[in-house]
């Protein structure tokens, strides 16, 4: 697979009736090259491999379990130094390669659950659809850490013929290091974090920019050691996230009952935080002070509404666009502000 910010060649296998009594058996082998600047991120190239065996475990007709042990290689070159990435550089010092960049060999299992209980595999009017998913590393692996999420949505139909279908949408995320390195606290790497923006979290907002920025030490001030920071619009994500997003289904205007099957019409309010917990409000910030806020509060949150449309292309690929207007509705601090770098489209 080829986009704009990565190149990936993955080999997938998966027998779904390993045992009589439908416990499921996989694997892959993958390879990825990551451009990260071309996300919308803070720059760095990441090139990784690794190997993982997947079973399932079926508990009956709507919950099911998946258990996974793996391996992921990660050499992650063109780092950049900022703020937020210094203390996990000081964690992964015996890590650093000679030209400032990361070589981290993982080893992880990972457990999720399933619960799918929709009337439709797409386009679906009425049900539920939850997933919990938790993974951790290994204790001796170059980082350890963890990392968490929870997803829901919930379809209510308004009207017999389900042409009016209320949807709610939740996410729950989190994770971060355990243990120590020598005498520091592991943390989560800057490479698994959060991030928000984009039409699959939060319409309006370019992919990824939702969130907290990369705050850089540009030196100390002339005869001492006090550092001097700047704040940037560029994205680094956080540890944790919360999302939530209010859409009501309408039909499509104008179109057939054939077209409708393919094409779906709603208008949305969508709700989005990515934070820091590691992060120390109190950095001073010499310049860029539009772009810093409290990392660490999720109370801080984007917002956006709007309307939407999707369609199922005749390749069986999802297609969508959207209008909204945005909404600055994070709450308020002494340098906080709604940076234009953020937003993709408004009306």
């Amino acid at each position: 697979m080829i986009n704009d910010y990565s190149k990936s060649l993955t080999l997938d296998y998966r027998d779904p009736y390993f045992t009589l009594d439908g416990i499921s058996l996989g694997g892959k082998v993958f390879y990825n090259e990551f451009e990260a600047s071309d996300a919308n991120i803070v720059d760095y190239n990441n090139q990784s491999y690794g190997a993982s065996l997947t079973w399932g475990f079926p508990f009956d007709e709507l919950n099911y379990f998946d258990f996974s042990i793996g391996y992921t290689h990660n050499l992650i070159s063109n780092l950049e130094s900022y703020y937020q990435i210094d203390k996990f550089k000081e964690v992964q010092e015996k890590n650093l390669t000679s030209d400032g960049g990361l070589e981290v060999d993982d080893f992880d299992w990972s457990i999720s659950w399933t619960r799918n209980n929709l009337n439709k595999g797409y386009f679906p009017t009425a049900g539920n659809y939850q997933r919990a998913y938790y993974r951790m590393t290994i204790p001796g692996s170059d980082v350890q850490f963890f990392k968490m999420q929870y997803d829901v949505r919930q379809y209510i139909p308004l009207n017999e013929g389900h042409d009016f279908t209320l949807l709610l949408r939740g996410r729950l995320g989190y994770g971060n290091g355990y243990g120590k390195a020598g005498d520091n606290e592991q943390l989560l790497p800057f490479y698994e974090n959060f991030y928000a923006g984009g039409f699959s979290t939060l319409r309006g907002f370019r992919s990824n920019t939702a969130g907290p920025k990369a705050v850089y030490n540009t030196g100390g001030a002339s005869g001492t050691n006090n550092p001097v920071y700047e704040g940037t619009d560029e994205s680094v994500g956080g540890n944790a996230t919360a999302l939530a997003s209010v859409e009501l289904i309408v039909p499509t205007p104008f179109a057939s009952p054939e077209i409708q099957r393919s094409i779906r019409t709603s208008v949305f309010v969508d709700a989005a935080s990515v934070w820091d917990t590691e992060f120390d409000p109190n950095v001073p910030v010499a310049s860029g002070a539009q772009y810093v806020y409290d990392y660490s509060d999720p109370t801080n949150y984007r917002a956006s509404y709007g309307a939407a449309l999707q369609w199922m292309s005749p390749m069986g690929h999802w297609c969508s666009l959207s209008l909204n207007r945005l909404k600055n509705m994070k709450v308020m601090t002494k340098n906080s502000s709604h940076s234009p770098s953020d937003v993709h489209s408004n009306f």
